[in-house]
């Protein structure tokens, strides 16, 4: 790396200047300011920090982030993940539909109008796509977050989607490092493992990051999972897995996944959590989003106390050597990078807030084209249409958003909606001749209270139509009518009223 003029070398200042924070409300808070002032590089937004009936909210709260040096970022993936679109889902279908859909011209135009609204925000990092290969139906976390489960094809539609994001001058950064997709556990939950061999890794897993490298991705987020092949720390604190990212010839920015995720901050704990992953080769830790964190109960201001914890544990590791100042002046120096080729992307386009809730061309038909249909799902009859929402699994990244489905039906024709939680599903059943029933669900191989309402569902009503939104697995019941999206979003709805209401 060519060597760096100007940077500040006291201590507390390179320990703000690796560190990215969220926080709440729908305003920067005048810690945050003060941190951004002492050389905190930005923040990561989430969906509580979005006023979605303000338009101009976002690009508000950039501009008091830094609209010139500010290094602004969200997760916004497209389908599941969503923090722009979360109220009422994303005009982009997520990875699943897109890898499902296979053309790779559409995946890179959906990633470019993803770019495109955040650029017009002012945000300058997407924390996507995922890299990740879903070989494993059993994941919690990333299912439908993944292009698939065959690394080919995944390898693919993750090069074409950082082409489109940077094509809009939003930098991509390619997750989750060394790949979190033949997990059983949600790292956001405790601590995960992939038992792969050597060779699995490299041919599966780092198939997909090769091809992000090579069509120029500006950042690579890291996983709190243990690959014991490679040592028995999570890679994102493990030294020997970060140096095989570098080896792979990324010289990028290393951007950590949140480290109050229980895999770290429940294991080696918050602060000594950011020390090792500094010490280890990431650039920039994420603190994530606090919330109520039980380690402080009562604690009225907990990313302000979170941040100055970790900001406390780098400043103590420089002064006692254990963390060298030549690391973080290595990591201060990528993110100044980034931020530079963001600002050079962009030229002098000034944010103006403005979001994009249609869905493209391209959006509508990768949603169209990823949906898997089992007979004639057409619903006949002129009585409302009961509805009934048995999701139950929500995980941790993509957080707990409406039925879509049902929003998207309920536009275009009469329906009852009733969620299922627990009870007699009799009871949200329509009587004899009362009209056509759709049973939403998301994974019920992985979720008995799905699988035991669906059982429960066709045993009563056999011709429901069942729109199932998640990753596939074996339904062990028949279902003669049904749908299966790829995903969650606002256009693979979209397509769902469109084949039902034909």
């Amino acid at each position: 790396m060519a060597e760096h003029r100007g940077i500040d070398r006291s201590l507390e200042s390179l320990a703000h200047a690796v560190l990215w924070p969220g926080f709440a409300g729908t305003r920067a808070p005048d810690w945050l300011l003060r941190a951004r002032a002492a050389g905190t590089p930005g923040a990561l937004l989430f969906a509580h920090n979005v006023e979605p009936d303000d338009p101009g909210q976002v690009a508000r709260l950039v501009g008091e982030l830094g609209p010139t040096d500010g290094l602004v970022g969200v997760d916004e993936e497209g389908g599941l993940v969503t923090r722009l679109h979360a109220r009422d889902g994303s005009p982009s279908p997520g990875h699943a539909a897109l890898g499902r859909h296979d053309v790779e011209s559409d995946t890179e135009a959906v990633a470019e109008q993803i770019g495109g609204e955040l650029a017009r925000h002012g945000i300058a990092l997407d924390l996507a796509p995922v890299a990740d290969v879903n070989n494993n139906p059993a994941n919690p976390v990333i299912g439908s977050r993944s292009f698939g489960a065959d690394p080919g094809l995944v390898a693919r539609h993750t090069a074409a989607y950082v082409r489109g994001l940077q094509r809009a001058g939003t930098a991509a950064c390619a997750k989750h490092f060394p790949g979190h997709g033949d997990t059983t556990t949600d790292s956001h939950l405790g601590v995960s493992r992939m038992e792969v061999s050597a060779e699995e890794l490299e041919q599966i897993h780092l198939a997909p990051f090769r091809a992000a490298i090579e069509a120029g991705v500006r950042a690579v987020l890291t996983a709190h999972i243990i690959v014991p092949v490679l040592g028995p720390e999570p890679a994102t604190v493990n030294p020997r897995a970060l140096s095989i990212l570098r080896g792979m010839g990324f010289d990028g920015l290393i951007v950590s996944d949140a480290v109050e995720m229980e895999a770290i901050a429940g294991t080696l704990g918050l602060g000594p959590g950011a020390v090792a992953a500094l010490a280890a080769g990431v650039d920039l830790v994420c603190l994530g989003n606090q919330g109520a964190d039980p380690r402080t109960p009562g604690d009225p201001h907990p990313d302000e106390s979170a941040y100055v914890r970790v900001h406390t544990a780098v400043v103590d590791a420089l002064r006692s050597g254990t963390l060298p100042t030549e690391r973080l002046e290595e990591a201060v120096e990528r993110i100044a990078s980034l931020r530079a080729w963001v600002t050079a992307q962009r030229g002098a386009r000034v944010p103006d807030g403005s979001a994009s809730r249609i869905p493209t061309a391209a959006a509508t038909r990768a949603a169209a084209g990823a949906c898997d249909v089992r007979g004639d799902v057409r619903l006949r009859g002129d009585e409302p249409v009961t509805v009934i929402d048995a999701r139950v699994l929500r995980n941790r990244a993509a957080g707990r958003e409406a039925d879509l489905v049902g929003v998207a039906l309920a536009a275009r024709t009469p329906i009852v909606h009733r969620r299922f939680d627990a009870g007699d599903i009799a009871d949200l059943l329509p009587g004899p001749r009362s009209g056509e029933v759709v049973l939403v669900v998301d994974q019920p191989h992985l979720a008995a209270a799905e699988r035991d309402a669906l059982a429960e569902v066709m045993a009563r009503h056999r011709d429901t139509v069942v729109v199932r939104v998640g990753w596939p697995g074996d339904l062990d019941v028949d279902v003669p009518r049904l749908v299966t999206t790829y995903g969650s979003s606002a256009v693979s709805a979209a397509a769902v009223a469109d084949l039902l209401l034909w």
